[in-house]
């Protein structure tokens, strides 16, 4: 997959035009800004919840063996079954005939989404914390890194350091909770102007 490919797919099936932008915005608005309470989960609801959360240990051995492009591979798979899922509940549709129904989808996609948030953080660590606010945590999923300047005897030089004393982000399944307020969301990704790109890539090789 080239890369402007797959940047593609990362943004139709899981930024702009994906889960995450599709059904946060959409639950803000018309669950009146909180995490909506569902009703009896059915079959499908279940088999997805179940699918993404598998994820946990696909994903998380792919990145444990350092394949990072499969591991993204395998999140995205996830996020396209969470597409297809919305796609046939379609909850802006139900919420006219059946409120509850529409807001069981929603928690569903929500914990999905959570979930998913957590299994793309490693690549997408930026995103990953945006969506963290978006659903109403607190706090920092990863620390903080700076440049700092050490000195020798004979020399000084500069290394970057980490530190992941204020983080709270643990690989852990959601357990996002009925009622728990949501912030309002915004893009997920900035799409730049091709200009901009042209002008980099001119950079870059010059």
């Amino acid at each position: 997959m080239s890369s402007a490919g797959g940047n593609n797919e990362l943004v139709a099936t899981w930024g702009t035009q994906g889960v995450a932008n599709r059904m946060l915005p959409f639950a803000y608005k018309r669950f009146d800004g909180v995490v909506p309470e569902p009703g009896a989960l059915d079959d499908e609801d279940r088999a997805l919840l179940q699918k993404v959360e598998a994820g946990f240990e696909t994903v998380g051995e792919l990145y444990a063996g350092c394949k990072f492009r499969a591991a993204l591979g395998e999140a995205m798979g996830l996020a396209r079954e969470a597409n297809g899922y919305l796609d046939r509940k379609a909850p802006w549709f139900e919420i006219k005939e059946d409120r509850q129904a529409a807001a069981t989808s929603v928690y569903v996609i929500l914990r999905v989404v959570d979930n998913l948030k957590t299994l793309l953080a490693p690549i997408l660590p930026h995103t990953a914390q945006k969506l963290h606010e978006y659903l109403g945590y607190e706090g920092q999923l990863f620390g903080t890194q700076q440049v700092v300047e050490y000195q020798e005897e004979t020399r000084s030089h500069e290394a970057l350091t980490y530190d992941h004393s204020g983080a709270v982000g643990t690989w852990t399944v959601s357990e996002l909770p009925a009622g728990q307020a949501l912030r309002e969301p915004g893009p997920l990704f900035k799409k730049l102007d091709e200009g901009v790109v042209e002008e980099e890539y001119a950079r870059l090789e010059g």
